[in-house]
Protein backbone atom coordinates (compact mmCIF):
# COMPACT_ATOMS: atom_id res chain seq x y z
CA UNK A 1 0.00 0.00 0.00
CA UNK A 2 1.18 3.33 -0.75
CA UNK A 3 0.30 6.03 2.18
CA UNK A 4 0.22 9.72 1.62
CA UNK A 5 -0.17 11.20 5.47
CA UNK A 6 -0.64 15.45 5.16
CA UNK A 7 2.29 15.75 2.55
CA UNK A 8 3.06 19.27 1.66
CA UNK A 9 5.85 20.64 -1.00
CA UNK A 10 7.23 23.60 -2.15
CA UNK A 11 9.43 23.72 -4.65
CA UNK A 12 13.04 25.96 -4.14
CA UNK A 13 12.48 30.04 -4.62
CA UNK A 14 9.17 29.35 -5.37
CA UNK A 15 6.47 31.37 -3.16
CA UNK A 16 3.90 28.81 -3.26
CA UNK A 17 3.25 25.08 -2.17
CA UNK A 18 2.54 22.35 -5.46
CA UNK A 19 1.24 19.65 -3.21
CA UNK A 20 -0.26 21.09 -0.09
CA UNK A 21 -1.82 18.32 2.64
CA UNK A 22 -2.36 15.32 0.56
CA UNK A 23 -4.02 12.34 2.15
CA UNK A 24 -4.93 9.23 0.57
CA UNK A 25 -4.23 5.44 0.97
CA UNK A 26 -3.79 3.84 -2.61
CA UNK A 27 -4.08 -0.18 -1.94
CA UNK A 28 -2.01 -2.83 -3.51
CA UNK A 29 -2.48 -4.19 -6.81
CA UNK A 30 -4.38 -1.42 -8.11
CA UNK A 31 -4.49 0.79 -11.19
CA UNK A 32 -4.26 4.74 -10.65
CA UNK A 33 -4.80 7.03 -13.06
CA UNK A 34 -3.10 10.11 -12.22
CA UNK A 35 -5.20 13.68 -13.63
CA UNK A 36 -5.19 17.24 -13.90
CA UNK A 37 -4.10 20.49 -15.48
CA UNK A 38 -1.10 20.97 -16.90
CA UNK A 39 1.37 22.12 -14.01
CA UNK A 40 -0.92 21.10 -10.72
CA UNK A 41 1.12 19.03 -9.22
CA UNK A 42 1.06 15.24 -11.12
CA UNK A 43 4.77 14.89 -11.65
CA UNK A 44 5.94 15.86 -8.31
CA UNK A 45 3.70 13.95 -6.54
CA UNK A 46 4.75 10.87 -8.55
CA UNK A 47 8.49 11.72 -7.58
CA UNK A 48 7.68 11.93 -4.16
CA UNK A 49 7.34 7.79 -4.27
CA UNK A 50 10.53 6.99 -5.24
CA UNK A 51 12.10 9.61 -3.33
CA UNK A 52 13.32 12.41 -6.53
CA UNK A 53 11.31 14.62 -4.23
CA UNK A 54 12.86 15.85 -2.26
CA UNK A 55 16.18 14.23 -2.36
CA UNK A 56 16.98 15.42 -5.96
CA UNK A 57 15.00 18.48 -6.25
CA UNK A 58 15.09 20.63 -2.88
CA UNK A 59 12.55 22.37 -1.39
CA UNK A 60 10.44 22.09 1.49
CA UNK A 61 8.76 18.96 1.86
CA UNK A 62 6.39 17.85 5.16
CA UNK A 63 3.94 15.17 6.24
CA UNK A 64 4.45 11.15 5.81
CA UNK A 65 4.98 8.70 2.72
CA UNK A 66 4.96 5.13 3.25
CA UNK A 67 5.37 2.81 0.52
CA UNK A 68 5.13 -0.85 1.00
CA UNK A 69 6.79 -0.09 4.53
CA UNK A 70 9.39 2.43 3.33
CA UNK A 71 9.58 5.91 3.67
CA UNK A 72 11.25 7.57 0.74
CA UNK A 73 11.75 10.77 2.49
CA UNK A 74 14.06 9.63 5.30
CA UNK A 75 15.43 6.58 2.67
CA UNK A 76 15.89 8.32 -0.26
CA UNK A 77 16.15 7.09 -4.15
CA UNK A 78 18.84 4.24 -3.83
CA UNK A 79 16.92 2.16 -1.43
CA UNK A 80 13.44 2.89 -3.12
CA UNK A 81 14.81 1.98 -6.66
CA UNK A 82 14.77 -1.77 -5.97
CA UNK A 83 10.84 -1.15 -5.41
CA UNK A 84 9.66 1.78 -7.48
CA UNK A 85 10.49 1.53 -11.27
CA UNK A 86 9.52 4.94 -12.78
CA UNK A 87 9.40 6.21 -15.90
CA UNK A 88 9.71 9.92 -17.04
CA UNK A 89 7.87 12.32 -19.54
CA UNK A 90 10.75 12.34 -21.33
CA UNK A 91 12.19 9.14 -21.96
CA UNK A 92 15.48 9.99 -23.70
CA UNK A 93 16.37 12.39 -20.89
CA UNK A 94 16.79 9.43 -18.43
CA UNK A 95 19.19 7.24 -20.62
CA UNK A 96 22.44 6.12 -19.78
CA UNK A 97 23.71 3.97 -22.28
CA UNK A 98 23.94 4.82 -26.25
CA UNK A 99 22.17 1.29 -27.34
CA UNK A 100 19.09 -0.15 -26.26
CA UNK A 101 20.29 -3.91 -24.76
CA UNK A 102 23.07 -1.60 -22.36
CA UNK A 103 20.34 0.57 -21.05
CA UNK A 104 17.47 -2.08 -20.11
CA UNK A 105 20.37 -4.47 -18.54
CA UNK A 106 21.74 -1.43 -16.73
CA UNK A 107 19.45 -1.28 -13.77
CA UNK A 108 19.43 -5.39 -13.77
CA UNK A 109 23.61 -4.67 -12.86
CA UNK A 110 22.91 -2.57 -10.07
CA UNK A 111 20.38 -4.85 -8.84
CA UNK A 112 22.97 -7.59 -8.84
CA UNK A 113 20.88 -10.21 -10.85
CA UNK A 114 22.94 -13.28 -12.29
CA UNK A 115 23.48 -12.72 -15.80
CA UNK A 116 21.65 -15.84 -16.66
CA UNK A 117 18.46 -14.09 -15.18
CA UNK A 118 19.27 -11.27 -16.58
CA UNK A 119 18.72 -12.81 -20.58
CA UNK A 120 16.31 -13.88 -19.32
CA UNK A 121 14.61 -10.96 -18.04
CA UNK A 122 16.18 -9.04 -21.14
CA UNK A 123 14.34 -11.58 -23.62
CA UNK A 124 10.92 -11.66 -22.08
CA UNK A 125 10.34 -7.50 -21.61
CA UNK A 126 11.92 -7.19 -25.67
CA UNK A 127 9.08 -9.80 -26.63
CA UNK A 128 6.76 -8.55 -24.43
CA UNK A 129 7.41 -4.86 -25.68
CA UNK A 130 7.61 -5.76 -29.33
CA UNK A 131 11.30 -4.61 -29.15
CA UNK A 132 13.52 -7.19 -30.65
CA UNK A 133 14.15 -5.50 -33.77
CA UNK A 134 15.93 -2.41 -31.90
CA UNK A 135 18.29 -4.81 -29.37
CA UNK A 136 20.96 -3.53 -30.47
CA UNK A 137 20.23 0.21 -31.88
CA UNK A 138 21.24 3.13 -30.60
CA UNK A 139 19.29 5.12 -28.05
CA UNK A 140 19.68 8.40 -30.04
CA UNK A 141 18.56 7.13 -33.02
CA UNK A 142 14.86 5.73 -32.25
CA UNK A 143 11.92 7.74 -32.75
CA UNK A 144 9.84 8.91 -29.78
CA UNK A 145 7.75 6.28 -29.63
CA UNK A 146 10.57 4.09 -29.54
CA UNK A 147 12.66 5.62 -27.20
CA UNK A 148 9.16 5.80 -24.90
CA UNK A 149 8.93 1.72 -25.17
CA UNK A 150 12.32 1.31 -24.17
CA UNK A 151 11.86 3.22 -20.71
CA UNK A 152 9.24 1.12 -20.05
CA UNK A 153 11.06 -1.66 -20.67
CA UNK A 154 14.07 -0.76 -18.39
CA UNK A 155 11.54 0.29 -15.45
CA UNK A 156 9.69 -3.31 -15.93
CA UNK A 157 12.79 -5.39 -16.09
CA UNK A 158 13.56 -4.85 -12.53
CA UNK A 159 10.38 -6.53 -11.21
CA UNK A 160 9.56 -3.60 -9.18
CA UNK A 161 6.66 -4.06 -6.61
CA UNK A 162 5.46 -0.30 -7.73
CA UNK A 163 5.37 1.15 -11.27
CA UNK A 164 5.24 4.50 -11.87
CA UNK A 165 4.83 6.13 -15.65
CA UNK A 166 4.47 9.62 -16.15
CA UNK A 167 2.57 10.38 -19.98
CA UNK A 168 3.82 7.24 -20.57
CA UNK A 169 1.68 6.82 -24.37
CA UNK A 170 2.06 10.73 -24.98
CA UNK A 171 4.32 9.63 -28.35
CA UNK A 172 3.23 6.02 -29.18
CA UNK A 173 0.55 5.32 -31.81
CA UNK A 174 -2.48 4.95 -31.22
CA UNK A 175 -2.08 1.02 -31.79
CA UNK A 176 1.29 1.13 -29.67
CA UNK A 177 -0.33 2.66 -26.43
CA UNK A 178 -3.02 -0.10 -26.55
CA UNK A 179 -0.46 -2.66 -26.41
CA UNK A 180 1.53 -1.27 -24.42
CA UNK A 181 -1.52 -0.63 -21.44
CA UNK A 182 -2.88 -3.90 -21.96
CA UNK A 183 0.48 -5.25 -21.21
CA UNK A 184 0.83 -3.31 -18.28
CA UNK A 185 -2.54 -4.40 -17.18
CA UNK A 186 -1.44 -7.81 -17.44
CA UNK A 187 1.63 -7.60 -15.27
CA UNK A 188 -0.09 -5.81 -13.09
CA UNK A 189 -2.26 -8.76 -12.74
CA UNK A 190 0.31 -11.64 -12.75
CA UNK A 191 3.22 -9.96 -10.64
CA UNK A 192 0.58 -8.21 -8.37
CA UNK A 193 1.89 -4.63 -9.34
CA UNK A 194 0.97 -1.48 -7.76
CA UNK A 195 0.60 0.94 -10.79
CA UNK A 196 0.23 4.85 -10.85
CA UNK A 197 -0.02 6.40 -14.33
CA UNK A 198 0.10 10.13 -15.35
CA UNK A 199 -2.10 10.35 -18.15
CA UNK A 200 -3.97 13.55 -19.97
CA UNK A 201 -5.18 11.36 -22.68
CA UNK A 202 -7.76 9.43 -20.14
CA UNK A 203 -9.63 8.10 -23.23
CA UNK A 204 -5.95 5.67 -22.90
CA UNK A 205 -6.30 4.95 -19.33
CA UNK A 206 -10.23 4.82 -18.29
CA UNK A 207 -11.23 1.65 -19.51
CA UNK A 208 -8.26 0.60 -17.22
CA UNK A 209 -8.24 2.36 -14.35
CA UNK A 210 -9.10 0.92 -10.69
CA UNK A 211 -9.38 4.52 -9.17
CA UNK A 212 -8.63 8.20 -10.17
CA UNK A 213 -6.27 10.76 -8.63
CA UNK A 214 -7.36 14.29 -10.21
CA UNK A 215 -5.54 17.65 -8.97
CA UNK A 216 -6.93 20.46 -8.80
CA UNK A 217 -5.51 23.75 -9.98
CA UNK A 218 -7.11 25.14 -6.33
CA UNK A 219 -4.95 22.03 -5.02
CA UNK A 220 -8.22 20.25 -3.81
CA UNK A 221 -7.80 16.62 -4.48
CA UNK A 222 -10.49 14.39 -5.85
CA UNK A 223 -9.83 10.55 -5.45
CA UNK A 224 -12.00 7.35 -5.26
CA UNK A 225 -13.70 5.21 -8.13
CA UNK A 226 -14.15 6.64 -11.88
CA UNK A 227 -17.47 6.64 -10.71
CA UNK A 228 -17.07 9.18 -8.25
CA UNK A 229 -14.39 11.13 -9.48
CA UNK A 230 -15.45 11.75 -13.25
CA UNK A 231 -18.69 13.68 -12.38
CA UNK A 232 -16.16 16.36 -10.76
CA UNK A 233 -13.86 16.42 -13.56
CA UNK A 234 -14.28 19.05 -16.34
CA UNK A 235 -11.63 17.88 -18.40
CA UNK A 236 -13.08 14.87 -20.07
CA UNK A 237 -12.47 12.44 -22.90
CA UNK A 238 -15.07 12.43 -26.00
CA UNK A 239 -16.67 9.31 -24.57
CA UNK A 240 -17.31 10.85 -21.31
CA UNK A 241 -18.60 13.87 -22.86
CA UNK A 242 -20.96 12.37 -24.82
CA UNK A 243 -22.45 10.37 -22.38
CA UNK A 244 -23.01 13.68 -19.89
CA UNK A 245 -24.90 15.01 -23.24
CA UNK A 246 -27.24 12.31 -22.96
CA UNK A 247 -27.41 12.44 -19.38
CA UNK A 248 -26.28 8.67 -18.67
CA UNK A 249 -25.52 7.17 -15.50
CA UNK A 250 -23.16 5.70 -14.50
CA UNK A 251 -20.80 6.89 -17.02
CA UNK A 252 -19.69 4.29 -19.46
CA UNK A 253 -15.87 3.69 -19.24
CA UNK A 254 -15.65 1.59 -21.82
CA UNK A 255 -16.63 1.85 -25.90
CA UNK A 256 -18.30 -1.73 -25.63
CA UNK A 257 -20.25 -0.34 -22.63
CA UNK A 258 -21.80 2.82 -24.70
CA UNK A 259 -25.52 1.75 -24.82
CA UNK A 260 -26.73 1.13 -28.23
CA UNK A 261 -28.95 4.28 -29.58
CA UNK A 262 -32.55 3.00 -30.93
CA UNK A 263 -33.11 6.21 -32.00
CA UNK A 264 -32.06 8.50 -35.01
CA UNK A 265 -29.78 11.48 -34.17
CA UNK A 266 -29.57 14.46 -36.25
CA UNK A 267 -25.88 15.81 -36.70
CA UNK A 268 -25.13 19.46 -35.36
CA UNK A 269 -25.44 22.29 -38.22
CA UNK A 270 -21.55 22.41 -38.15
CA UNK A 271 -21.04 19.14 -38.41
CA UNK A 272 -20.24 19.33 -42.26
CA UNK A 273 -18.77 22.74 -41.73
CA UNK A 274 -15.95 21.56 -38.57
CA UNK A 275 -14.27 19.15 -41.27
CA UNK A 276 -15.35 20.44 -44.89
CA UNK A 277 -12.17 21.42 -47.14
CA UNK A 278 -10.77 24.80 -46.67
CA UNK A 279 -11.02 27.22 -49.82
CA UNK A 280 -7.27 25.74 -51.54
CA UNK A 281 -4.73 28.57 -50.98
CA UNK A 282 -1.67 29.07 -52.83
CA UNK A 283 0.92 26.25 -52.16
CA UNK A 284 3.43 27.00 -50.25
CA UNK A 285 5.97 23.97 -49.86
CA UNK A 286 6.03 21.04 -52.35
CA UNK A 287 7.59 17.40 -51.67
CA UNK A 288 8.43 15.28 -55.03
CA UNK A 289 10.27 12.19 -55.14
CA UNK A 290 11.37 12.08 -51.39
CA UNK A 291 14.05 9.32 -50.29
CA UNK A 292 15.65 9.42 -47.12
CA UNK A 293 18.30 6.40 -45.74
CA UNK A 294 19.89 5.93 -42.69
CA UNK A 295 23.06 3.35 -43.25
CA UNK A 296 22.04 1.46 -45.22
CA UNK A 297 18.22 1.66 -44.17
CA UNK A 298 15.62 3.29 -46.49
CA UNK A 299 13.53 5.26 -44.10
CA UNK A 300 11.70 7.15 -46.58
CA UNK A 301 10.63 6.22 -49.92
CA UNK A 302 9.12 8.54 -52.55
CA UNK A 303 7.19 10.81 -50.50
CA UNK A 304 5.36 13.30 -52.73
CA UNK A 305 3.26 15.94 -50.86
CA UNK A 306 2.50 19.67 -50.74
CA UNK A 307 1.31 21.69 -48.53
CA UNK A 308 -0.76 25.25 -48.84
CA UNK A 309 -1.25 28.50 -47.11
CA UNK A 310 -4.05 28.39 -44.73
CA UNK A 311 -4.75 24.61 -44.46
CA UNK A 312 -3.63 22.69 -41.26
CA UNK A 313 -2.65 19.26 -42.97
CA UNK A 314 -1.90 16.56 -39.91
CA UNK A 315 0.48 13.69 -40.37
CA UNK A 316 -0.04 10.16 -38.76
CA UNK A 317 1.55 7.29 -38.85
CA UNK A 318 2.72 4.14 -36.58
CA UNK A 319 6.16 4.99 -34.42
CA UNK A 320 9.14 4.63 -36.53
CA UNK A 321 7.40 5.38 -40.16
CA UNK A 322 9.38 8.64 -40.49
CA UNK A 323 7.23 10.93 -39.91
CA UNK A 324 10.04 12.98 -38.09
CA UNK A 325 12.70 12.09 -40.88
CA UNK A 326 10.55 13.36 -43.06
CA UNK A 327 9.86 16.99 -41.03
CA UNK A 328 14.19 16.87 -40.73
CA UNK A 329 14.48 15.66 -44.94
CA UNK A 330 12.87 18.91 -45.79
CA UNK A 331 14.82 21.39 -43.56
CA UNK A 332 17.96 20.17 -45.05
CA UNK A 333 18.53 18.92 -41.87
CA UNK A 334 19.21 15.16 -43.05
CA UNK A 335 20.63 14.37 -45.94
CA UNK A 336 17.87 13.12 -49.09
CA UNK A 337 17.10 12.81 -52.84
CA UNK A 338 14.46 14.60 -54.55
CA UNK A 339 12.66 17.90 -55.20
CA UNK A 340 11.56 20.57 -52.57
CA UNK A 341 9.95 23.73 -53.60
CA UNK A 342 9.71 26.64 -50.67
CA UNK A 343 7.48 29.16 -52.26
CA UNK A 344 8.21 28.27 -55.68
CA UNK A 345 12.14 27.80 -55.36
CA UNK A 346 13.91 24.81 -55.20
CA UNK A 347 15.37 24.50 -51.90
CA UNK A 348 18.56 23.38 -52.69
CA UNK A 349 19.15 27.18 -54.07
CA UNK A 350 18.22 28.81 -50.42
CA UNK A 351 20.73 29.23 -47.65
CA UNK A 352 19.66 26.68 -44.44
CA UNK A 353 19.18 30.92 -42.89
CA UNK A 354 16.25 31.05 -46.02
CA UNK A 355 14.64 28.26 -44.84
CA UNK A 356 14.12 28.52 -41.50
CA UNK A 357 13.52 31.87 -42.43
CA UNK A 358 9.83 30.63 -43.88
CA UNK A 359 9.69 27.30 -42.03
CA UNK A 360 9.84 27.41 -37.71
CA UNK A 361 10.20 23.55 -36.40
CA UNK A 362 9.20 22.64 -33.01
CA UNK A 363 11.00 19.23 -32.08
CA UNK A 364 9.54 16.44 -30.03
CA UNK A 365 12.05 17.69 -27.37
CA UNK A 366 11.39 21.30 -26.65
CA UNK A 367 14.45 20.89 -24.45
CA UNK A 368 16.84 21.41 -27.42
CA UNK A 369 15.42 24.95 -28.08
CA UNK A 370 15.86 26.03 -24.61
CA UNK A 371 18.92 27.87 -24.02
CA UNK A 372 18.45 31.34 -22.30
CA UNK A 373 17.63 32.19 -18.80
CA UNK A 374 14.70 33.32 -19.26
CA UNK A 375 11.37 32.64 -21.40
CA UNK A 376 11.42 36.19 -22.77
CA UNK A 377 14.84 36.11 -23.25
CA UNK A 378 14.10 32.69 -25.61
CA UNK A 379 11.98 35.11 -27.97
CA UNK A 380 15.15 38.07 -28.38
CA UNK A 381 17.26 35.13 -29.07
CA UNK A 382 15.03 34.10 -32.07
CA UNK A 383 14.38 37.81 -33.47
CA UNK A 384 18.11 38.33 -32.97
CA UNK A 385 19.18 35.47 -34.36
CA UNK A 386 17.13 36.59 -37.59
CA UNK A 387 18.49 40.26 -37.43
CA UNK A 388 14.79 41.68 -36.42
CA UNK A 389 14.37 44.64 -34.12
CA UNK A 390 13.51 43.99 -30.76
CA UNK A 391 12.15 46.69 -29.23
CA UNK A 392 8.80 46.31 -31.96
CA UNK A 393 7.30 43.41 -30.29
CA UNK A 394 4.83 42.92 -27.49
CA UNK A 395 6.51 40.49 -25.35
CA UNK A 396 3.84 39.78 -23.05
CA UNK A 397 0.34 40.17 -25.06
CA UNK A 398 2.62 38.01 -27.58
CA UNK A 399 3.36 35.33 -24.57
CA UNK A 400 -0.36 35.36 -23.71
CA UNK A 401 -1.61 33.57 -26.61
CA UNK A 402 0.62 30.53 -25.19
CA UNK A 403 -0.96 31.25 -21.54
CA UNK A 404 2.50 32.56 -20.57
CA UNK A 405 2.72 35.81 -19.82
CA UNK A 406 3.08 35.31 -15.96
CA UNK A 407 6.04 33.48 -16.95
CA UNK A 408 8.11 36.05 -19.11
CA UNK A 409 10.69 35.85 -16.43
CA UNK A 410 10.95 32.56 -14.93
CA UNK A 411 13.95 30.07 -16.35
CA UNK A 412 12.75 28.04 -19.00
CA UNK A 413 13.81 24.58 -18.17
CA UNK A 414 11.95 24.97 -14.22
CA UNK A 415 8.47 25.16 -15.96
CA UNK A 416 6.59 21.90 -16.41
CA UNK A 417 7.02 19.56 -19.28
CA UNK A 418 3.95 21.32 -21.18
CA UNK A 419 4.84 24.93 -20.30
CA UNK A 420 8.00 24.23 -22.05
CA UNK A 421 6.69 23.33 -25.21
CA UNK A 422 4.48 25.84 -25.14
CA UNK A 423 7.76 28.57 -24.80
CA UNK A 424 9.65 26.85 -27.28
CA UNK A 425 6.72 27.21 -29.99
CA UNK A 426 6.35 30.92 -29.22
CA UNK A 427 10.43 31.03 -29.90
CA UNK A 428 9.88 29.42 -33.13
CA UNK A 429 7.40 31.45 -34.22
CA UNK A 430 7.95 35.07 -32.93
CA UNK A 431 9.76 35.88 -35.99
CA UNK A 432 6.58 35.37 -37.95
CA UNK A 433 7.47 32.43 -40.61
CA UNK A 434 4.85 31.27 -42.54
CA UNK A 435 5.30 27.81 -42.37
CA UNK A 436 5.38 25.69 -39.14
CA UNK A 437 6.31 22.45 -38.69
CA UNK A 438 5.32 20.78 -35.47
CA UNK A 439 6.48 17.33 -33.72
CA UNK A 440 4.11 16.44 -30.76
CA UNK A 441 3.23 19.20 -29.32
CA UNK A 442 0.55 18.34 -27.17
CA UNK A 443 2.84 16.51 -25.18
CA UNK A 444 2.37 17.12 -21.84
CA UNK A 445 -0.37 19.41 -22.77
CA UNK A 446 -4.01 18.69 -20.78
CA UNK A 447 -7.54 18.87 -22.74
CA UNK A 448 -7.95 22.85 -21.88
CA UNK A 449 -4.22 23.41 -23.10
CA UNK A 450 -4.70 21.74 -25.99
CA UNK A 451 -8.11 23.80 -26.91
CA UNK A 452 -6.26 26.53 -26.23
CA UNK A 453 -3.54 25.61 -28.63
CA UNK A 454 -5.92 24.93 -31.46
CA UNK A 455 -7.64 28.31 -31.37
CA UNK A 456 -3.77 29.40 -31.54
CA UNK A 457 -3.80 27.29 -34.55
CA UNK A 458 -6.96 28.86 -36.25
CA UNK A 459 -5.78 32.06 -35.88
CA UNK A 460 -2.39 31.28 -37.61
CA UNK A 461 -4.37 29.36 -40.56
CA UNK A 462 -7.01 33.09 -41.06
CA UNK A 463 -3.33 34.71 -41.62
CA UNK A 464 -3.01 32.24 -44.35
CA UNK A 465 -0.15 29.88 -42.68
CA UNK A 466 0.78 26.38 -43.50
CA UNK A 467 0.04 24.12 -40.55
CA UNK A 468 2.37 20.88 -40.86
CA UNK A 469 1.02 18.59 -37.56
CA UNK A 470 2.85 15.36 -36.56
CA UNK A 471 0.71 13.52 -33.94
CA UNK A 472 -0.26 10.72 -32.23
CA UNK A 473 -3.23 12.58 -30.75
CA UNK A 474 -6.02 10.90 -32.27
CA UNK A 475 -8.59 13.07 -31.10
CA UNK A 476 -6.68 16.40 -31.34
CA UNK A 477 -5.98 15.92 -34.74
CA UNK A 478 -9.76 15.57 -35.88
CA UNK A 479 -10.49 18.85 -34.29
CA UNK A 480 -8.38 20.70 -36.18
CA UNK A 481 -7.05 18.98 -39.70
CA UNK A 482 -7.87 20.15 -42.91
CA UNK A 483 -6.31 17.22 -44.43
CA UNK A 484 -4.87 13.83 -43.27
CA UNK A 485 -1.89 12.40 -44.40
CA UNK A 486 -0.76 8.77 -43.13
CA UNK A 487 2.62 7.33 -43.16
CA UNK A 488 3.51 3.77 -43.17
CA UNK A 489 6.99 2.26 -43.77
CA UNK A 490 8.00 5.13 -44.94
CA UNK A 491 5.45 5.48 -47.47
CA UNK A 492 2.22 7.80 -47.62
CA UNK A 493 -0.37 5.61 -47.72
CA UNK A 494 -3.60 8.50 -47.42
CA UNK A 495 -3.88 11.95 -48.02
CA UNK A 496 -7.31 13.07 -47.74
CA UNK A 497 -10.41 14.45 -45.69
CA UNK A 498 -10.66 14.50 -41.62
CA UNK A 499 -13.48 12.44 -42.08
CA UNK A 500 -12.80 9.59 -44.00
CA UNK A 501 -9.28 9.19 -42.25
CA UNK A 502 -10.82 9.20 -38.46
CA UNK A 503 -13.70 6.88 -39.51
CA UNK A 504 -12.29 4.72 -41.90
CA UNK A 505 -8.62 3.99 -41.03
CA UNK A 506 -7.77 1.17 -38.63
CA UNK A 507 -6.51 2.46 -35.45
CA UNK A 508 -7.56 6.41 -36.12
CA UNK A 509 -10.81 6.18 -35.78
CA UNK A 510 -12.01 8.85 -32.75
CA UNK A 511 -14.39 8.26 -30.29
CA UNK A 512 -16.98 9.44 -31.44
CA UNK A 513 -16.41 7.69 -34.70
CA UNK A 514 -16.31 4.20 -32.63
CA UNK A 515 -19.75 4.98 -31.21
CA UNK A 516 -21.93 6.19 -34.11
CA UNK A 517 -20.54 4.34 -37.10
CA UNK A 518 -21.07 5.54 -40.68
CA UNK A 519 -22.54 8.60 -39.69
CA UNK A 520 -19.36 10.60 -40.79
CA UNK A 521 -18.59 12.07 -36.96
CA UNK A 522 -15.91 12.36 -35.49
CA UNK A 523 -15.76 14.92 -32.68
CA UNK A 524 -18.47 15.04 -30.06
CA UNK A 525 -19.85 18.42 -31.28
CA UNK A 526 -21.03 17.05 -34.56
CA UNK A 527 -23.74 15.80 -32.41
CA UNK A 528 -26.46 17.42 -32.41
CA UNK A 529 -27.21 18.13 -28.25
CA UNK A 530 -30.51 19.08 -28.01
CA UNK A 531 -32.09 15.70 -29.95
CA UNK A 532 -32.65 12.65 -26.64
CA UNK A 533 -31.97 9.21 -27.95
CA UNK A 534 -33.50 6.13 -26.45
CA UNK A 535 -31.51 3.14 -25.17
Amino acid sequence: MINFKRLSYQYPQSSHKVLDNVTIDIPAGTLTLVTGASGSGKSTLLRCINGLVPHFSGGIISGEIQVFGSDPIGEGVAVMAGKVGFVFQEPEAQFVFDTVEDEIVFSLENLGISRADMDRRINEVLNELDLSGLRHRKTNTLSGGEQQKVAIASALVAQPQVLVLDEPTSQLDPISADDVLKFMLALKTQRKLTVLISEHRLERLLPYADLILNLSEDKTIQFGDPQQVLPEIVQVPPIIEIARKFGLSPLPLKLETFPEISTDLLPSSNAQSNHSPKIEGETLLSVHNLNTSFSCRTILKEINLEIQGGEILVLMGPNGSGKTTFLRSVLKLIPSSGEIYLNGVDIQNLHFSEVIQNIAYLPQNPNDLLFAESVIDELKITLKNHGQDLTLINYSEFLDHFGLAEKMDQYPRDLSVGERQRTALAAITIHDPNIIFLDEPTRGLDYHAKRSLSDLFYQWREQGKAILLVTHDVEFAAHLADRVAVLERGQIIFVGSPTNAFTNIHGYQTQTAQLFPNRGWITPEDIENTTKPTF
